[in-house]
């Protein structure tokens, strides 16, 4: 069970090895977007101990074979549980500590207008970098006879709270990479755009490695400026899909990959996803842990004309 903080005369002082590290940093924003930093004593509400942070469950099928062996058929993250030891305290006042329980209550009760809306529990790392995870608070949240009782609600009370994994069971970066901008030199003299993956007027990007240092598949999102007919594949991967129309100067179409988010909309904010050419929604691709050999055509490119990527990498633990 990693704690999350320390309580204080508790395990001794630090060794000289270990003066620079830090635990990790636990914040919950609401499904309203209010941020409940849960790592500072100030805050009046402090995670002491946090499960289920690690890889996800597994969820694995396969087919019986003849001789007692098996045959893998998928293997998959599983919905993920985290559970938090949260303390709530109100040293100052009683009606403080009540106001305070209501409006946790809330923010941890997940409709919103009749519709099912998560929040995100987020952990920040000493280097500055945080990955977080949509999810459901499904505990209540409870509270054992024993608490309720042994201070009746006068200065504090503590929870142990369930979270469960909505959409994604994988854990993503809270700042995204990129936008990464393949796109044409310009039209005379100068220095081209970076990254060095240029369109020539008439023809292709070309091919280009793309790194996804990340340990699970990242979605992209991409914004494709025309003029031009554009054709994305992942070559590593096999999988590709396109527009059926040409894309006129200065029009843009967004596409995002995401599974369940789905979507091609135009810059007016009009549905374009009939325009996709697409065997099954998977040819909406993505990158995999490791390199990623692209192909980024844009037929009939000109000035302009550009394709830009962004994404966020995705973990197996926080």
């Amino acid at each position: 069970m990693p704690l999350l903080t320390r309580t204080p005369g508790t395990g001794g002082p630090p060794t000289s090895g270990t003066r620079s590290r830090h635990a990790l940093q636990v914040t919950y924003i609401d499904p309203d977007g209010h941020v409940w930093d849960w790592s500072t004593p100030g805050s009046q509400c402090r995670a002491l101990s946090v499960t289920g942070i690690g890889g996800p469950p597994a969820a694995y099928t396969d087919t019986s074979l003849a001789g007692g062996g098996s045959l893998p058929q998928a293997f998959s993250a599983a919905k993920r549980s985290i559970v938090i030891g949260l303390h709530v305290f109100d040293d100052t006042s009683q009606a403080g500590l009540l106001d305070l329980l209501d409006r946790l209550t809330f923010a941890l009760w997940h409709d919103r207008a009749g519709v099912p809306t998560p929040g995100v529990l987020r952990f920040a790392r000493p280097d500055g970098t945080a990955r977080q995870i949509e999810v459901f608070c499904t505990s209540g949240p409870p509270q054992t006879e024993e608490e309720a009782s042994r201070d009746a609600y006068q200065r504090d009370t503590s929870y142990g709270l369930t979270f469960e994994s909505g959409l994604d069971s994988l854990f993503q970066d809270a700042d995204p990479v990129g936008p990464l901008v393949f796109a044409a030199p310009p039209v005379s003299g100068g220095v081209p755009p970076m990254p060095p993956v240029l369109l020539t007027p008439s023809t292709t990007l070309g091919e280009t490695t793309v790194y996804n240092t990340g340990n699970g598949d990242a979605y992209p999102t991409w914004t494709i400026t025309g003029p031009g007919v554009p054709t994305l594949t992942n070559v590593t991967t096999g999988r590709e899909f396109s527009l059926g129309v040409t894309l006129s100067a200065g029009e843009v179409i967004t596409v995002d990959t995401r599974p369940t988010l789905q979507s091609a909309i135009d810059q007016d904010g009009v549905d374009r996803w009939g325009d996709l050419v697409k065997s099954t929604p998977r040819d909406l691709w993505t990158l995999v842990p490791g390199a990623n050999l692209l192909n980024l055509e844009l037929a009939s490119a000109g000035t302009g004309s550009q394709i830009s990527m962004l994404y966020h990498r995705r973990w197996l633990r926080a």
